[in-house]
């Protein structure tokens, strides 16, 4: 079976937090002509050292699925990565519209396909 594992930054300590992420949905106080408007809070929920459940709020931009597990370890959304094979630098993201995780060179996006000869050259935001 796929494991499904996000990570983010916690707000509070900017440490990575590995685990299931959370959603909540808060009610603005404004209205709009379309309507009330909502705010989102982000969390990662996840066992702590003594072995029990905790929800961890997280910065939004700093969110990222795990795309799989290579050579080098996981890799999630967002990390900054080398490719051994084509000698090139490269960042990987999911694309909604094809509905698959791809990796962004300079000015080319490729569907990944394996996760073999990717080495993790920076944690991502």
């Amino acid at each position: 079976m796929r494991e499904i594992e996000f990570r983010g930054k916690s707000k509070l300590t900017g440490k990575w937090i590995y685990g299931n992420l959370i959603v909540r949905k808060t009610k603005r106080t404004v209205e709009t002509l379309e309507g009330e408007l909502y705010d989102y809070k982000y969390s990662i929920q996840h066992l702590n050292k003594k072995g029990k459940y905790t929800t961890v709020e997280v910065i939004e931009d700093t969110i990222g699925q795990l795309v799989g597990i290579g050579e080098y370890g996981k890799i999630y959304e967002g990390m900054k990565l080398y490719d051994e094979y084509s000698e090139d630098y490269c960042s990987i993201y999911y694309d909604e519209d094809d509905y698959a995780f791809r990796v962004q060179y300079n000015n080319v996006s490729e569907r990944v396909e394996s996760l073999d000869g990717f080495r993790i050259v920076e944690e991502g935001e």
